[in-house]
């Protein structure tokens, strides 16, 4: 592919991780949260100031931001996992929202809102495939990591817990834990996708921290599908490629991003995913369909 198409394969499967980070408490744990972007934006930063202002390594600030993330993730979760519902929500958005205000007004340490800048990784992750098969690499083990799980009794603890705390609490599952736990994973395989973001964009800026940039994990599950285990991954690449084709187009792409997310809501609640294996059953079930009558 070209230097663009591999950049934009890239980041397809950058967020993809990032949704898949996301749809890990969603689906799984049954949590909303609005607040992934504050371990997004604290892998991305920790990359880019232990590199520039630690000279640390490129390869050897990963396992730093994810520790970072997770961390992030741990003292967020701990006051977090104690509301419910709207109260979850709101509170992770706030933390991320006040992890983003830091950012940007501490000009001293993370430059504001002229971000850091001149980021790219040195030697052969420099140049596009190379980084490509960085990222696929990164994200083919944070899939089977997430699929180990999901299939593991920490998995099935956790959708004992979503589908009703109060009784799986009573049969011995240690609700708080297991969520706390489900938090901070998720949160650093966030921090992991921003570590991957930064050096692919090679700057780092305070909308990583942003709510839109939660909100960009959020609608890539719904496109894809919540209910598939690789629903969000496709709902990723869908939303990145409807982006690059609409604005090319025109300016008015958050209309265009409206309508489709309305469609799919009233009509497609499975997502593209559940769209794409309902046509691909439809001629079986129709020929079944056919015999029985």
């Amino acid at each position: 592919m070209s230097e663009y198409g591999l950049k934009l394969a890239s980041e397809a499967l950058i967020l993809g991780l990032y949704a898949m980070a996301f749809n890990l408490l969603f689906r799984q744990a049954g949590l909303l949260s609005f607040g992934q972007a504050a371990f997004f934006g604290l892998g991305a930063y920790a990359m880019a100031l232990l590199t520039q202002k630690a000279g640390w390594p490129f390869l050897a600030t990963l396992p730093a931001s994810l520790l970072v993330s997770a961390l992030g993730a741990l003292i967020i979760g701990f006051f977090s996992i104690r509301l419910t519902r709207i109260y979850f929500t709101m509170l992770t958005l706030a933390f991320a929202q006040l992890l983003y205000a830091i950012a940007h007004k501490w000009y001293a340490f993370t430059g504001g809102d002229n971000g850091i800048t001149d980021l790219r990784p040195p030697g052969l992750l420099g140049e596009s495939l190379p980084f490509y098969y960085l990222v696929l690499l990164a994200f083919a083990l944070a899939v089977i990591f997430l699929a180990a799980l999901e299939g593991s009794p920490f998995g099935y603890a956790l959708r004992a817990l979503r589908d009703n705390r109060a009784r799986a609490e009573a049969v011995g599952v240690d609700g708080f834990r297991h969520l706390l736990l489900a938090f901070v994973i998720s949160g650093g395989l966030s921090g992991l996708a921003g570590f991957l973001q930064g050096a692919l964009q090679r700057s780092v800026f305070p909308d990583y921290l942003f709510w839109t940039r939660s909100a960009e994990a959020i609608l890539s599950t719904i496109l894809g599908g919540s209910g598939f285990f690789l629903g969000p991954a496709v709902g990723a690449s869908a939303f990145l490629l409807l982006r690059v084709v609409v604005q090319a187009k025109t300016e008015y792409w958050p209309f265009f991003l409206g309508v489709l997310l309305l469609l799919m809501v009233l009509f497609f609640p499975r997502g593209l995913t559940g769209l794409a294996l309902g046509l691909i059953k439809w001629p079986t079930e129709a020929r079944r369909g056919a015999s029985g009558s």
